[in-house]
């Protein structure tokens, strides 16, 4: 045995330590992204909200930095929280960032790390991307959770309501910055054409959002007018998106407290009422735009199903129908596929009723099921139905397959919605005919064959117990066929079979049955007699029958017929009366050619046990 040495794969990352080494690096990446977002945040706030203690902000862009990126990433969550302290540390060394304290800095850390956690936990590990509306749930739990345990850290270390001030600030922050930063980049849209006109008014929309945040905060404080900014913010939420109505949002959040930079607008460093405006307005075009986005992402998705499902109504194999099903038995027809009317060869109208469909003698049988359907499925119960009927000319067999279901919002009371299936089975049932008739019939002169003649038999016997009256079975065998055979071969033998089966058929009453049971012998049955003379006058016209010779392709051959005739009464086995007439039969070809034997009504029979001891 050769022992072969493990392939070397050069950058193999699939090893502990490789992915140790990847997870670390990314981290790294990620602390040292978190500290600078953080840092330029926390520098550049104070100037925009005119606040000299990041604690007391109107809002603060850098807690919902942080939680995003924390959020995105839960894998790295702790690179983040890192990050947001080194980064809050830094800000404080820049005259901006000269308010910052180590306990500023430490609420944000427990923050981020807090409402990271708890996002993890909520999602499953999963990233929050902001898709649904749960995914907004989890970051309001989230943000939350860290700002509470980081407004009592701020209130334990400060004075009285500094943690009620820090939170406002903090949930402002984060409701205006964190959603921005989770959702995922959209893919660029199909219809450049579209993407173009929705980019322009996205513009006119910021544009608007920005002039009406000018006239309202440049000089007074919030009041009544104030609440003009939201109304293009919830422009941006019905038409554009959450990510572009929230980038609204922001505008207005930037415009309202610039202004106290300067000393200017509505802006200060206590002023509940602004916040309560951004608040407000944010949370509604949060909201508003996922619900937006959730019934555009239905609304999709239900135009996929109906194009499935029309591709799939009319492309299939088989005919099918949509039905509205009344409790009257009616069904009106609500749509149907092509295949379906190529089947029928007539054109199936919406709002036809599809009882007009039906052949005449299977109608009501169509209605009362239809009727039937419609009680069930109101009644709460599954309703499917299945048969074959007649088209409405008689000459298409169809088989149906129905299943019904409720349909709110019907156009009647009582109405429900069915889909049938429809399969063309003329054919199947022609095979099944013909094969029932091959398996009952002699396929030479198409007369019943022995197995029917049995069943016939029986049949007219059980009559006969109901009315009293007898039965009479004639077995015949032809004389002189043999010749036939010899002199013309089998096709004249054939031939004249068949004249035989003519002629017997023509000798008999319209109600007997003749059958071939096999070579040149042949049965009658013969029904409802009142004695055996009447069954004698039917056995002379069939011997009288078979007189005139058959003519067979220029030869004439004369071809006789012995008959055995034996009567059953009621309680007679018909095993019992075949075996009597084919005796009587026997007897009549011994005495000669052309007569007609009836079965002795009791036989001696000769005991030969005792013979020869």
């Amino acid at each position: 045995m050769i022992a072969t040495a493990p392939e070397v794969r050069t950058g193999d990352t699939g090893s502990p330590r490789a992915r140790s080494s990847r997870v670390h690096g990314g981290g790294l990446r990620l602390a040292v992204t978190t500290a600078v977002v953080v840092a330029v945040l926390a520098a550049v706030a104070p100037v925009l909200v005119g606040s000299s203690a990041p604690a007391a902000a109107v809002w603060w862009p850098a807690a919902g930095a942080a939680l995003a990126l924390a959020a995105r990433h839960p894998a790295r969550r702790w690179w983040c929280v890192a990050g947001t302290l080194v980064g809050t540390l830094a800000a404080s060394l820049l005259p901006s960032g000269a308010g910052t304290t180590v306990t500023f800095a430490s609420a944000q850390a427990l923050q981020c790390g807090v409402g990271a956690a708890l996002i993890t936990v909520l999602g499953r590990g999963e990233p929050a991307r902001l898709r649904r509306g749960r995914d907004a749930w989890r970051l309001t739990a989230g943000a939350l959770a860290g700002v509470t345990a980081a407004a009592l850290l701020v209130q334990l270390a400060g004075d009285s309501g500094a943690g009620a001030t820090y939170a406002l600030g903090q949930l402002l922050g984060i409701l205006l910055v964190a959603p921005l930063l989770v959702l995922r980049p959209s893919a660029p849209a199909a219809d450049q054409r579209r993407a173009r006109a929705a980019l322009t008014e996205w513009v006119l929309v910021l544009a608007l959002s920005l002039g009406v945040s000018a006239a309202v905060f440049r000089d007074g404080a919030v009041g009544p007018w104030s609440f003009l900014v939201v109304v293009p913010i919830l422009w941006g939420a019905a038409r554009l998106g959450v990510a572009r109505a929230l980038s609204c949002q922001l505008v207005v959040a930037v415009v309202a407290t610039g202004g106290t930079a300067t000393g200017r607008g509505a802006g200060t460093a206590d002023d509940v009422a602004l916040q309560a405006l951004l608040f407000t307005s944010g949370a509604v075009a949060l909201v508003m735009s996922l619900v937006v986005r959730s019934r555009e992402r239905a609304v999709v998705t239900a135009s996929r199903r109906e194009d499935v499902f029309r591709r799939t109504f009319d492309d299939a194999l088989l005919g099918v129908a949509l039905l509205r099903l009344r409790p009257d038995g009616s069904a009106v027809v609500a749509r149907a596929n092509d295949r379906l009317q190529s089947m029928l060869g007539v054109e199936v109208a919406v709002g036809s009723d599809w009882a007009e469909q039906v052949h005449p003698d299977h109608r009501e049988t169509f209605v009362a099921a239809a009727a039937e359907m419609a009680e069930e499925v109101v009644a709460g119960r599954p309703a499917q139905w299945h048969a074959e009927l007649q088209h409405g000319d008689g000459e298409v067999w169809l088989e149906l397959a129905a299943s019904a279901w409720p349909t709110p919002g019907g156009e009647g009371p009582g109405e429900v919605g069915a889909v049938v299936q429809v399969v063309d089975v003329t054919q199947r049932r022609l095979v099944q005919r013909r094969l029932r008739e091959a398996a009952l019939h002699d396929p030479l002169t198409g007369l019943p064959n022995r197995t029917l003649l049995e069943d016939r038999l029986r049949h007219a016997l059980s009559a006969a117990h109901r009315s009293g009256d007898r039965v009479a079975l004639l077995y015949c065998d032809l004389d002189d066929f043999k010749p036939v055979n010899d002199t013309g071969g089998h096709a004249a033998g054939d031939h004249v079979l068949i004249a035989v089966a003519e002629r017997l058929s023509a000798a008999v009453r319209p109600g007997d049955t003749v059958a071939r049971i096999g070579g040149d012998e042949f049965a009658v049955v013969c029904p409802d007699l009142p004695d055996e003379a009447a069954a004698a006058v039917v056995a002379g016209r069939i011997v009288e029958a078979m007189a005139e010779p058959f003519p067979v392709a220029g030869w004439e051959f004369r071809v006789g017929i012995s008959v055995g005739l034996a009567m059953a009464g009621s309680r007679t086995d018909a095993a019992r009366v075949l075996q009597q007439a084919d005796a009587a039969m026997y007897e009549a070809k011994g005495s000669g050619k052309g007569r007609v034997r009836s079965a002795a009504p009791a036989r001696r029979t000769i005991d030969l046990r005792g013979t020869g001891a």
